[in-house]
């Protein structure tokens, strides 16, 4: 699910970086720090997961194999095993591109702090279903 969940979740992340800089006037290294660092959390979180280096684990509520995250969770049918190998890279390949597509959409709509609780929500909304499904397994 988090080759699904991510891009929406970039452009969003996207677009809150350029919110807050526009809003806070920050200095462009806290900006470039920020969005690097998301990236870099999205990316290599995303290579451990599939690689299972780590699992996807929430105490007391979720405890899952990293790979089964983020394919299926028993949403999609879509297992390590079936999946291209070589497609992986591809959608690791374009997760700046949405982080960057959701700050240019911000910055050329001029979206301002009052759609920032908007921005927040959907990240819940992404975020909940995948947790509650998580919850539901026996894994």
């Amino acid at each position: 699910m988090s080759f699904w969940v991510d891009p929406p979740a970039l452009l969003i992340f996207g677009a809150l970086a350029m919110i807050f800089h526009a809003r806070y006037e920050t200095p462009k290294a806290v900006l470039y720090a920020f969005c690097g660092g998301t990236i870099a959390a999205f990316v290599f979180g995303g290579i451990g997961l599939y690689l299972d280096w780590f699992r996807w684990t929430i105490p007391g509520l979720v405890d899952l194999k990293g790979s089964y995250v983020m394919f299926d969770q028993g949403l999609t049918g879509i297992t390590k095993a079936t999946f291209p190998t070589w497609i992986v890279p591809i959608f690791l390949f374009y997760y700046p591109f949405w982080f960057a597509l959701g700050y240019e959409v911000a910055k050329k709509r001029y979206l301002k702090m009052r759609v920032v609780p908007y921005l927040l929500l959907g990240i819940i909304i992404l975020a909940v279903p995948s947790i509650l499904e998580s919850y539901m397994l026996t894994h």
